[in-house]
């Protein structure tokens, strides 16, 4: 993904939720796709520097960046 990946999510529609990996990630995708939501992940190491992904330069797993919209959003 290009480094402002995050804002055209945004454009679209798509809010920003936390990072996560694991059985995190796996347990907070099931519950939001429960409550009604899309759910897109991506990479923090690829949403370049206008995300928060200091944090994440040296991990070695997969956290991703959880974003949601509801699924009767137009597209």
């Amino acid at each position: 993904m290009e480094a402002n990946s995050g804002d055209k999510l945004q454009a679209e529609g798509w809010v920003q939720r936390f990072t996560a990996s694991g059985a995190r990630l796996e347990e907070a995708i099931e519950n939001y796709r429960m409550l009604g939501y899309e759910v897109r992940t991506i990479p923090v190491k690829e949403l370049g520097e206008d995300g928060c992904t200091v944090c994440f330069e040296d991990e070695s797993d997969e956290t991703v960046m959880i974003f949601t919209r509801k699924k009767s959003h137009p597209r």
